[in-house]
């Protein structure tokens, strides 16, 4: 069956649907060019229809092919009702199939909140516990440079040379690359609380706490400030021990000239010492 004889095909059934079938008659802007055997087409009356597409088979092809039954005459083209036919039930169908779906519901948005991004060292020098904010972008941790300064400050609130600054403790946070663990604020604050208590616990010599930057004395302290409201100022953890906040090493090893203010908020921790 030639290409024409396909489409008259098609387009009878299309019709016996009711559906309306058009065709370009030239080359439409942004489409495919219009093959040749669309401008010679034309649709003829019904009672032509069968011997159009006889005239349409060559005589080699009808050797071969087997003749195909012809659908049965449609009376006076009447129209097929497709909804009647989608309505009728079908034979064997279980009843669940038959019955019409709810409409779906929208997927509830994720309650996953994305985590807060921070990174803390705990360090020890004698009865002094140095909690501070490190970048937590930066894969480096607790760098050389930040032990040097922070022997120097804490040789400044009067500790004897001789004490050794212990190793960093880090706490990064989120602790897991994982967007399905609840790792949000409440999280993060827990986390924070337990490892300063087991700190405290472990070391009983702790007498005195240095919070630096403002990761540290947020989620140390719970205070939502900026660190240039808290700096300088003085708290208690609720065990009684005196807390000053001030500026990361990182800040300071970045901006030298604001180390004069490191050395104002301490004053109060080196009152504490003298006073002991």
């Amino acid at each position: 069956m030639t290409r024409a004889a396909q489409e008259q095909h098609r387009h009878s059934w299309l019709e016996a649907l009711g559906v309306d079938s058009w065709l370009p008659r030239g080359d439409l802007p942004g489409a495919a060019a219009v093959a040749p055997w669309v401008e010679t087409f034309r649709y003829p009356d019904d009672a032509e229809t069968d011997a159009w597409l006889e005239d349409g088979v060559g005589d080699s092809e009808a050797e071969v092919a087997e003749p195909e039954p012809s659908p049965a005459p449609v009376a006076a083209r009447a129209r097929i009702d497709t909804r009647a036919l989608l309505d009728q039930p079908v034979a064997g169908a279980p009843a669940s199939v038959l019955t019409e779906e709810p409409p779906a519901r929208p997927a509830p948005a994720s309650t996953v909140v994305e985590p807060p991004r921070f990174k803390l060292a705990f360090v020890l020098r004698q009865d002094l516990l140095i909690i501070d904010s490190l970048p937590p972008h930066q894969p480096q941790g607790f760098t050389r440079h930040h032990q040097t300064l922070l022997m120097g400050i804490t040789s400044a609130l009067g500790t004897p040379m001789s004490a050794e600054l212990s190793d960093a403790m880090m706490l990064p946070w989120p602790m897991l690359a994982s967007r399905t663990l609840e790792q949000g604020a409440e999280e993060a604050r827990r986390a924070v609380q337990h490892k300063l208590k087991r700190t405290l616990e472990a070391h009983g010599r702790i007498r005195k706490v240095l919070l630096m930057g403002e990761a540290a004395a947020h989620w140390v302290l719970g205070e939502t400030a900026p660190l240039d409201a808290l700096q300088g100022r003085s708290f208690r953890l609720p065990s009684g021990l005196p807390v000053v906040v001030t500026l990361s090493l990182s800040e300071l090893l970045r901006l030298p000239e604001r180390k004069a203010e490191t050395w104002r908020d301490i004053q109060p921790l080196r009152e504490t010492v003298l006073h002991d």
